[in-house]
């Protein structure tokens, strides 16, 4: 799940380079993460499909960045997260060259956008494993998985803008040419490509502020893609909200996916409650869908976890859940009840 990040971090237009002559050049510096997962669990399928009871994944990345601070102010930085595994199909998971200043934030790049990362879907006490690991074990089969979160997050090459916080508030655009993710943008038969959509338009707004202890967050985005040859076009309109205090939080997210001239909709909503304490924390998390688009489909996933800090960088997690499908028309309906264990070190 995912907190929020404003304009800190921006990337701006050819006029903001002048009076450069005295920064000083770009040097990087080297980060990343190192994650490994463990799951064991039971899927009943109603299909008389045989499902492994154990499983493992990794997510290993190594992170360049570096800044400067040009003459006039606006600083200038770059960042490369380099896949450290075959687990992804590309060497670079994220890729941008940002500026910042007064003016807001505009990124121009390989990353995940300022609409994107002011979404918050739902309270979570992080440790080294993900909603997406637990979703994808516990739908082992469904093709429409990443359809039933309501929001965004693919780093499809794109350009992104989102305005200085006023007292909390701040609002983001986003256009991205295709959702090809890794792959270069370029002319090309409309009908011709690797893309699912063309022409992806982001907007939001988002209000984070604190007042007497108690934390606030409010999202609303909207979204727009074209769809490719037979491929319908399809919107997502979702909002956010949470409140925090004194390490207590609770919150949730819901969103609605609406495929154009049909009357296909994709409904997905979040909501839960999470307490940290030093090195401690917990969390219940709920996540449901329903989709009307061809059979019916609802989906329901119920997730406790807990988080250890053991040391500087070096987390211990796990996290206990249960899940269900249930799809009209056909004798695939499953349910999963399983744990997911991890070690996730940050350096």
């Amino acid at each position: 799940m995912k907190k929020v990040l404003f304009g800190t971090t921006a990337l701006i237009a050819a006029a903001a380079f002048a009076g450069t002559a005295h920064a000083e050049k770009i040097k990087l510096s080297i980060g990343g993460k190192q994650e490994v997962f463990f799951g064991a669990g039971d899927v009943n399928d109603e299909g008389g499909e045989t499902w492994a009871s154990t499983g493992m994944a990794t997510d290993t990345e190594l992170y360049f960045t570096g800044s400067t601070t040009l003459d006039n102010g606006i600083t200038v930085q770059a960042i490369i997260q380099l896949e450290a595994e075959d687990r992804n199909d590309r060497n670079a998971d994220e890729q941008a060259i940002i500026m910042s200043g007064g003016f807001g934030a505009l990124q121009l790049g390989q990353r995940q956008t300022h609409v994107g990362m002011m979404q918050y879907y739902g309270p979570s006490v992080g440790g080294p494993f993900y909603a997406n690991e637990i979703r994808d074990w516990n739908w082992p089969n469904y093709t429409n998985a990443s359809s039933h979160i309501n929001h965004y997050t693919a780093d499809d090459l794109s350009v992104s803008y989102v305005t200085p916080s006023f007292f909390g508030f701040t609002m983001a655009t986003a256009y991205a040419p295709d959702s090809a993710n890794n792959d270069d943008s370029a002319f090309e038969d409309w009908n011709n490509t690797a893309s699912t959509y063309k022409d992806i338009f982001h907007v939001g707004a988002a209000f984070d502020n604190e007042f007497s202890g108690v934390g606030i967050h409010a999202d609303m985005t909207y979204q727009y893609m074209f769809g490719v040859g037979a491929t319908v076009d399809r919107s997502l309109l979702r909002g956010g909200l949470s409140v925090s205090y004194m390490g207590f939080e609770v919150g949730g997210s819901y969103g609605q996916w609406n495929y154009d001239n049909t009357d296909d909709t994709l409904d997905s909503w979040t909501a839960g409650a999470s307490y940290s304490n030093g090195p401690y924390a917990v969390a219940f998390e709920y996540l449901g869908s329903s989709e009307d688009v061809g059979a019916n489909t609802d989906a329901h996933t119920f997730v406790f976890s807990g988080r250890y800090i053991l040391g500087p960088g070096i987390n211990l997690g796990a996290a206990i859940y249960h899940g269900d499908e249930e799809i009209d028309g056909n004798d695939n309906d499953r349910n999963s009840t399983g744990v997911v264990m991890g070690v996730g070190l940050s350096f």
